[in-house]
């Protein structure tokens, strides 16, 4: 299996939030693996040690998760819980799997092109991060690539139009609209608009005071 992860794991029982607070004082992660037919386990991993393999697999990667000297549990990354407001890991669940039965994950969309739109003056807009696809594990791609580099105006990409690898079925529906290229006329009359809505009342108290002199001139 030679596109697997292997991570280092420790079972644990579940604990307090105490417990779990401690756990990541000391440079652990929460995590669960969940298994067909089975109860939920409950494990931790070096917090540097995971995102280091996070870094590389992802989450549609195949992870090896081995507890002492136990045969490892395969699995897939299922949920990735974040500390509030940061970027930080705070709980992994992990969903047990086995290479010869299909599973689905969600697979990021990659946009290659996208300085060259810019570099156009075009502007690219973006509906969809991820496709649902169904497989066998090992047949997920870190990623799905959609090229725009030669994309124009009025030109889009519908999950229809996206070309999968060999042995992947796409459970999203087939009409929704990735993306689309457009001149970014809209934002350039807006603020046309605006300007102009600026200059008028700028101008109207200057007319304003003039006529008010015009007023104290007859007066006199």
């Amino acid at each position: 299996m030679d596109n697997s992860t292997k991570l280092m794991i420790e079972v644990r029982e579940k604990g307090s939030k105490g417990a779990m607070k401690r756990l990541r004082s000391e440079g652990f992660l929460p995590c669960s693996i969940s298994r067909k037919g089975d109860t939920s386990i409950s494990f931790s991993v070096k917090k540097d040690d995971f995102r280091r393999a996070f870094n590389v697999s992802g989450m549609s990667g195949i992870y090896m998760l081995q507890a002492g000297k136990k045969k490892p549990y395969t699995a897939m990354i299922r949920e990735i819980q974040h500390i509030p407001g940061t970027y930080d890991f705070l709980h992994v669940t992990f969903q047990g799997i086995s290479m010869t039965e299909e599973t689905t994950a969600d697979i990021h969309l990659h946009i290659h092109g996208r300085d060259d739109l810019q570099h156009n003056g075009y502007e690219l807009i973006q509906q969809m991060e991820s496709l649902h696809l169904k497989g066998l594990p090992g047949d997920f791609p870190p990623a799905v690539t959609i090229d725009v580099s030669s994309m124009e105006p009025g030109d889009h990409v519908t999950v229809a139009d996206v070309e999968l690898p060999e042995g992947l079925t796409c459970l999203t529906e087939p009409d929704r609209l990735i993306l689309s290229v457009a001149h970014p006329k809209l934002r350039t009359e807006e603020t046309e608009e605006a300007e102009e809505t600026a200059e008028d009342a700028a101008a109207a108290p200057a007319e304003g005071g003039e006529a008010a002199e015009a007023d104290a001139d007859k007066a006199e």
